[in-house]
């Protein structure tokens, strides 16, 4: 694929992660909105987040089954129009029950597209693969911005930020450009590949950071907020300061895939878990309001762990890898879930401080066994490097 051919396409993939990324989480910033515009409950809010949830997963395993057996490009496509879709009719819902099935669209389009765009970019770039991949991911991240930001546009707007969602999705369904498919036959057994998978050193390390990442980012990030307006720290400086710390994680990403292709995954990531343990302690122990001021790099740190996972995992994987990154992500997701679940059990019984505290073993633990394994091969760096600007556009 020659040079501007595998810009398009990079530019097409990370603009449909950018839509992916916002679809996923619009529903909490603008959910205030539409509440009394289609008369919905508290508790609605909820259930929206648990389907789409459940359908991003869904739509992972279904990604991964789809690139497996047929050219990435139908997968991609198939996932635009469903992002088209939900967000369409989520834009001209006017019942609980159409907001809910245009966010089954919507996350099933999202969980869809996850495991053949990320190994599309892994195959583009193989011998650049951190950067690539983090480059790819501020596609997400500004995803995430978009979402947060159109809280702001008022009660009259909701429906016209999916309605706008939906039709950019759809232009992006209809001009999908050619993709750079996979070679060799699909696994005859997913089962007997997913096995195999695991069995691989390098995809089980992957699949630690990921863990890692998503344990801190629902968990210490997500009890953040309550431990210090129990202090009696301003929500809205708190959710500040979260901001401040996603926006530093789009410069942090791109540094995290630049150190992952310089020094490699295991080192990279034992690296970050080191500094996330550091930095959340710091907010946790150090007296207020020190520690409030550790949100930031806490936030940004977490956040720097995913391309590192995403790039270790790609390159742990054969050819054809969209069946074993499905399956990773979906796992990614069922851990998180389960994680969170139980931290909410435990706040029945502990503070929130001695949650987030024991969050953070998660890590540490890792961290401890990272100091074992990281210099041996793993096969999630190439050996052979190219210049950066064969990444960033």
């Amino acid at each position: 694929m020659n040079p501007r051919r595998r810009r398009l396409v990079f530019t097409y993939l990370t603009v449909v992660y950018f839509l992916a990324g916002a679809s996923e989480t619009y529903i909490s910033p603008l959910f205030p909105l539409m509440r009394h515009d289609l008369h919905l409950q508290v508790s609605d809010q909820a259930t929206l987040i648990a389907a789409l949830t459940i359908s991003i997963a869904v739509g992972n395993i279904a990604g991964g089954w789809i690139g497996n057996r047929f050219a990435d490009r139908h997968a991609v496509r198939g996932a635009a129009a469903l992002l088209a879709a939900g967000s369409l009719l989520s834009g001209m819902s006017n019942s609980f029950v159409t907001i809910a099935v245009g966010q089954v669209l919507s996350g099933l389009g999202t969980g869809l597209f996850f495991a053949p765009g990320l190994a599309v970019v892994g195959r583009m770039y193989p011998t650049s693969l951190g950067r690539a991949i983090a480059s790819y991911g501020l596609g997400y991240s500004c995803g995430l911005a978009a979402a947060a930001f159109a809280s702001g546009l008022g009660v009259d707007l909701w429906r016209w930020v999916f309605l706008a969602t939906g039709a950019l999705a759809l232009v992006f369904t209809i001009c999908t450009p050619k993709l750079p498919e996979a070679e060799g036959s699909p696994s005859t057994g997913l089962v007997r590949a997913a096995v195999g998978y695991w069995r691989d050193r390098g995809y089980r390390a992957a699949m630690t950071v990921g863990v890692v990442a998503g344990i801190c980012n629902y968990i210490v990030i997500g009890l953040t907020p309550e431990h210090f307006v129990g202090q009696h720290t301003s929500a809205k400086l708190i959710g500040a300061l979260v901001g401040i710390g996603r926006i530093a994680s789009m410069v942090g990403k791109y540094v995290s895939g630049w150190l992952l292709d310089k020094i490699g995954g295991p080192a990279t990531a034992q690296l970050l878990m080191s500094l996330l343990v550091a930095f959340g302690l710091a907010e946790l122990a150090t007296p207020y309001p020190v520690g409030l001021w550790a949100v930031v790099p806490v936030v940004c740190t977490s956040a720097m762990l995913f391309p590192v996972s995403n790039a270790m995992v790609v390159a742990a994987l054969p050819g054809r890898a969209t069946w074993g990154v499905g399956v990773y992500r979906a796992a990614l997701m069922v851990s998180s879930a389960i994680c969170s679940g139980l931290s909410g059990l435990a706040l029945h019984m502990f503070s929130t401080t001695a949650v987030m505290i024991a969050a953070l073993g998660i890590p540490l633990l890792a961290v401890l066994v990272y100091a074992r394994t990281a210099h041996r091969p793993t096969g999630a760096v190439p050996a052979v490097r190219t210049d950066a600007s064969e990444v960033v556009m």
